[in-house]
Order: structure tokens, then sequence, then C-alpha cells
């Protein structure tokens, strides 16, 4: 536990409280310099007196907001040390109310509320630094600390691969990392009816083994955690629906025939066993998790305002790589004149996908080679940009104008350029 405040020491270290500008008026400015200099000087208690009354004097300014708001968390810090976590918990929430979207606050109070064994308000806590800073390690550190003690060991193992992925010298986090895995063997046998996880319920017929369904969980899981990170931080409330099938029932669900990999309709469906009675492999139930689950996020994101291109687009960009053999299909696509205009893929029905097999694997290799060319030429800022672009305008197409200056003519251009080099 020693370790997680030493975390938290740190961070709040970092913070700096700021002197009041002129505008200000002057008691209340007069007020906030005193708080600085008692802060400097370690008197938490009398900063968060003197700043309160400065922010009672002066309640929008946010410089005052910011210096209370540290104070609050300094002292809080101390008072974790003193393993004083009650009151170092009501500390640090002040500050939240203070900004409800304070990240190191909420990480911080995540922290108390572990250590005092508040297991699903620490949860609660941690999942939501985790949404306002994604990719910060030692939230995600600590979130996987806190499943891993309410006996999540699926989800634990997911953030706690992710950290370990990005910096594998912590070695301690390593020696626990090992430690969950073990557990997760030797205990799998004790429960054989594994069915959700901590963001996912899963529906399965008998025939699905808890070999397929514990993988299944743990894929969704990381999915959840890499498509809510690259999207900006959206991580959806659950539990999201997912139901697995052999490819028959599949096929009488969605009637959609043999060549859909799975669906997202409000649930994500998906078949796992192939027409032979045999398992799918891993990697092509990986591929098919992450495709559907990029459906879940983008409607979470623009519900009804996403073209086709962008929504079946981004779900192949995220779920597999734009491979030369893909390149080389839409390539003989390009020469014969047959590339699809953007104004008809904004919204392609299923019925004229479904009538032809050819026009069907134009439009996926054609979505794929134009999500893959906006993100990895353009990057991830303006990619969100666009995605925010997309809900305020009604038309994509001046979207597309308004981030990254093209129109469906010039990105038909772009596009074309890239699978041609």
């Amino acid at each position: 536990m020693h370790k997680y405040r030493t975390i938290l020491s740190i961070l709040i270290g970092s913070f700096l409280l700021l002197s009041a500008l002129k505008t200000f008026c002057s008691d209340a400015m007069d007020l906030n310099n005193r708080g600085v200099e008692a802060y400097n000087l370690k008197d938490y208690k009398k900063a968060i007196t003197l700043l309160s009354d400065a922010l009672s004097m002066s309640p929008d300014n946010e410089v005052i907001k910011n210096n209370l708001s540290n104070a609050l968390q300094a002292f809080a810090d101390e008072e974790g040390k003193r393993n004083n976590f009650n009151t170092a918990i009501d500390l640090v929430d002040k500050a939240i109310k203070i900004n409800p979207n304070n990240f190191f606050a909420h990480l911080q109070k995540g922290a108390f509320l572990l250590n005092a064994g508040r297991l699903i308000e620490a949860i609660r806590h941690l999942e939501m630094a985790v949404k306002l800073k994604p990719g910060f390690l030692d939230a995600h550190e600590l979130l996987g600390e806190a499943y891993y003690r309410d006996n999540d060991i699926l989800s634990a193992r997911t953030q706690w691969e992710y950290v370990l992925q990005i910096d594998p010298s912590r070695k301690q986090l390593k020696e626990r990392y090992d430690k969950a895995c073990r557990e997760e063997v030797v205990e799998s046998s004790f429960n054989k009816t594994i069915s959700q996880s901590r963001h996912f319920n899963l529906t399965y017929p008998k025939e699905i083994t808890y070999q397929i369904r514990s993988y299944v969980l743990s894929v969704l899981e990381r999915a959840y955690l890499e498509i809510g990170r690259k999207l900006g931080g959206v991580f959806p409330a659950g539990p999201i629906q997912v139901i697995l099938y052999d490819v028959q029932q599949f096929s009488s669900v969605v009637q959609m025939g043999q060549t859909v990999g799975g669906v997202y309709d409000g649930k994500i469906r998906i078949p796992v066993i192939n027409e032979k009675g045999e398992n799918l492999s891993d990697e092509e139930i990986k591929r098919r998790i992450y495709h559907e689950y990029v459906h879940v996020v983008v409607f979470e994101l623009l519900k009804d305002k996403v073209p086709w291109w962008l929504n079946e687009g981004l779900a192949e960009t995220f779920s597999k790589e734009f491979s030369n053999r893909e390149k080389t299909m839409l390539e003989q696509f390009v020469n014969n004149r047959e590339l699809i205009p953007y104004n008809t893929l904004e919204k392609i029905s299923m019925k004229d996908m479904f009538a032809s097999e050819t026009k069907m694997s134009l439009a996926y290799l054609q979505s794929h080679a134009t999500v893959n060319m906006l993100w990895s030429k353009y990057g991830q800022g303006r990619f969100l940009n666009f995605i925010q672009a997309l809900k305020r305008r009604e038309n994509p197409e001046d979207a597309l104008r308004d981030i990254y200056h093209l129109d469906y003519t010039s990105l038909s251009r772009g596009v074309m350029q890239v699978i041609q080099r």
C-alpha cells in the first residue's frame, strides 16, 4: 500500500500555486497571496482557510479555485501518509466538488479509498481518472489493483498488461501480474459458469467452452481499454451485452449470410464456432471482437451522425492492419475506375451490400483505406477533432472540410495516391 501513497506524493509535489492577478478585488488578492505563502511553508491548514475565504469573495476565479484544490490535495496527501484515510478522503472530495473533472483528485481519492478498503468507491473514482486521462500509467496500475482486490482478476490483468507493455521496467507490478496469472489458471476450474466481466455480460450456448468464454471476456476488456483510449477516453457505461454463437445460430438470428463476421445492433453478436464445429482461432475471435466493439464506441460518440464509411473504416482500422493484399485488391478497383463515391458510402444499405459481394468487398476496402490514411497521416488529435465536427455538422463532407481541408474529391485522390505508391 505504501507504494501507492508514494506515487501520489510525487504527483502532489508537482502542483504549483499561482499568485493572484491584479484584476482580483484587493481583499481576495491579499487572501490568495497569503494562502500561497502558507502553502509554500507547508502550512496547509492555514492555506486552506485563507484560500476558502478568498474564494468566497471571488467565487468564479479559476486561479483561486486551482490554488484551493491543490492545497486540499496536499493536505490530504499528508493525512494519507499518517494513515488518516477518512480525513484524506473528505479533503480530496472537496477538491472534486470545486472541479469535478480534476484528474489528480479522482486518482488520489481512488488511492485513499483503496487503502481504506472501500473497493467499489475506489473503482468508481479510478475509472473516472482513467477516463479523464487515458494512458496515465499510474492510474491504470491503481485501477488494476482495485480490480484485483475485488477479485476481478481478468480486469486487473488487462490493466496491468497495458502498463507493462508500455513500461516493462515495473518489476513489482510484473511480480503481481505473474501472481494474478497463476491464480487465474489455478482457480479457473473453481467456477465453470463464467459469464461476465467488469464491463460485459456474456450469453452463450452450452457448446461454448469455458476457455473460449474466458478468452472472449479478456479480449473484450482489452478492447474496452485500448479503443476507449484511442478515441479520446470513451468508456461506455456497462454492462455491454455480448452474445456468442456457432455460425448456423448466428446466421439464423441476423440473416445476413455467413460472410458476416459479427454484428452490433445494441448487442455485440459474434460467431466463434465455424460450420465444421471447430473453434475459430484466437486471432480471428480477437479481430471480430475489436471490430464490433469499435461500433459500440462510435455509437456512444456519434449516435446516428456517423457516415457508414467512417464507422466501418474505423472498425477495420482498429481490428487489423491494412495489408498489402488489401492494397493490391483496392488498386485493381482504382485502375478500373470503380471506387464508390463517398456520398454513396455515407448511407449504404445492407440490401445493396449483399446484392453484390464485389461491391461489399470494395466498400469495406475503400473505407478501411480511407480511415487508415486519415489516422496515420494526420494523427489522432485531428481525427478526434473530426469526430467533434461531425457532432456539430449535418453534412459529413462539411466536417471533413472543417478539419482536414478536404472535400470528397480530394479525399478520393489522397486514398488513390496512398495505394498506388
